[in-house]
C-alpha cells in the first residue's frame, strides 16, 4: 500500500505574478542595468487573493532604492475575473545613495509597465492612479478631454499591450474607489481586440483633428497629446490584430 503523500498547496496566483516582477532586469535609455525588487508583499484583508506590494529599483551597487518605483495591489483574479493590478507609479525615485533618479526620463517607469503587460494575461487589466505628484500631466490631459489612450499614462499602458477598452475613474461611484485612476484592459479575445482597436482608431483620428484650445497652456498640452495620438494611430495600423 502506497503511503499518502501530502499534496502541495499551490501558491496564490497574485504571489506568482509578484514573483515575475521580483528580480526582473530593466535597461534604461542610457544602457544602465537595473533590477526590480519586491520589498513588501502582504495580503489585503479581508480580500482573498489580493496582495499589497511595493516595488523598488536596485542599481549596480546591489542596494534597493529608498523610495519605490511602484506601490499597489496585485490580484490573481478568480471566479471569472482575470488577474489585474492597481498601482501608483512614481516617476522620481530616491536611489540608495539618496540621489534623485528621473525614472520616467530614463524609461524605467514605462519598462515596469511593460513588465506588467507581459505577465497580466488577456482579459486582465491595469489601473494607474493619476492624482498624485508626478502624474499631473495625465490629470490635465484627461480634464481637457484627451482620449485616455493618448494621455501620458495611457500611452505607456497601450504600448505595454493594454489595448482593450480604457476607463477613466474620475468619479468615485461608491465612495471607496480612492483617488482618480486610469484603467486599461487587455481584450479577452481576438474579436474584442479588433473592436477595441477600431474604437481607439476612431477616437484618436477625431482627436488629432480637434482645434487647439485658445489658452496657450492648454494648447501646448493638447498639441503634445495629439502628437502622441498620431504615434498610436501608426501602431494600430501596424497591429497584427486587424
Amino acid at each position: 500500500m502506497k503511503p499518502n503523500t501530502p499534496t502541495a498547496t499551490p501558491a496564490p496566483a497574485a504571489l506568482t505574478l509578484a514573483a515575475q516582477v521580483d528580480n526582473h532586469q530593466l535597461i534604461d535609455r542610457d544602457g544602465r542595468r537595473w533590477r526590480l525588487k519586491v520589498t513588501s508583499l502582504r495580503p489585503v484583508r479581508p480580500r482573498a487573493g489580493w496582495y499589497y506590494l511595493t516595488v523598488a529599483l536596485v542599481g549596480a551597487d546591489g542596494a534597493a532604492s529608498l523610495s519605490p518605483l511602484m506601490t499597489g495591489i496585485m490580484s490573481g483574479g478568480g471566479r471569472g475575473v482575470r488577474p489585474w493590478c492597481e498601482c501608483r507609479l512614481y516617476p522620481e525615485v530616491r536611489t540608495a545613495d539618496g540621489a534623485t533618479l528621473d525614472a520616467r526620463a530614463a524609461g524605467l517607469e514605462a519598462a515596469l509597465v511593460d513588465r506588467l503587460g507581459a505577465i497580466i494575461p488577456a482579459g486582465g487589466h491595469l489601473m494607474a492612479e493619476y492624482e498624485s505628484p508626478g502624474q499631473e500631466r495625465t490629470h490635465a490631459e484627461l480634464l481637457l478631454r484627451v482620449p485616455p489612450a493618448a494621455s501620458e499614462l495611457g500611452a505607456i499602458m497601450f504600448a505595454a499591450g493594454f489595448r482593450g477598452a480604457f476607463k477613466d475613474w474620475y468619479i468615485a461611484e461608491g465612495g471607496h474607489e480612492g483617488p482618480r485612476k486610469l484603467q486599461a484592459n487587455k481584450s479577452p479575445t481576438p474579436q474584442t481586440a479588433r473592436a477595441a482597436l477600431q474604437t481607439h482608431a476612431h477616437e484618436l483620428a477625431e482627436f488629432v483633428r480637434r482645434p487647439l484650445p485658445h489658452n496657450p497652456t492648454d494648447a501646448a498640452i493638447v498639441r503634445a497629446a495629439q502628437d502622441r495620438a498620431r504615434n498610436l494611430l501608426g501602431a494600430i495600423r501596424r497591429s497584427p490584430v486587424r
